[in-house]
């Protein structure tokens, strides 16, 4: 069991949602999804869409850019290596066939410590509407 505080974990996810952004991105870094991906892990979108690591390395095949502004970051630590990470980032993206996506969302994600290397378990999202 590791003695990471909330603030510590907090600057390291913060990193790793910046590192996953360019992962993602125009440049693929599987290696690092590989790395910080849990095996089991499960990602749900804001429509609802549930994902397991190769659906969503299926998704980010077709991603030709994106990009990601975190807005809110907020982490808390249970039973001394799980992190609950929840927060807002605005997201953009352009996916091959010409789609283009540009949301506001909230997201909730459960990381836990292995080895000195955080893997995420699951990862949440909501579309935040615009208030206009």
């Amino acid at each position: 069991m590791s003695k990471i505080t909330a603030e510590q974990a907090r600057e390291e996810h913060v990193a790793l949602l910046k590192a996953w952004t360019k992962a993602v991105g125009a440049v693929k870094d599987y290696g690092f999804l590989d790395r910080h991906l849990a095996e089991g892990w499960r990602y749900v979108d804001y429509n609802g869409v549930q994902r397991g690591k190769d659906e969503y390395l299926k998704l980010v095949d077709s991603m030709l850019t994106y990009t990601q502004e975190l807005r809110q970051c907020d982490v808390r630590i249970v039973g001394g290596d799980v992190a609950i990470v929840s927060g807002v980032y605005r997201s953009r993206a352009e996916l091959k066939g010409g789609v283009k996506l540009d949301n506001t969302i909230a997201f909730t994600a459960v990381w836990e410590l292995h080895g000195g290397e955080w893997k995420a378990l699951v990862h949440h999202t909501t579309r935040i509407p615009d208030a206009s």
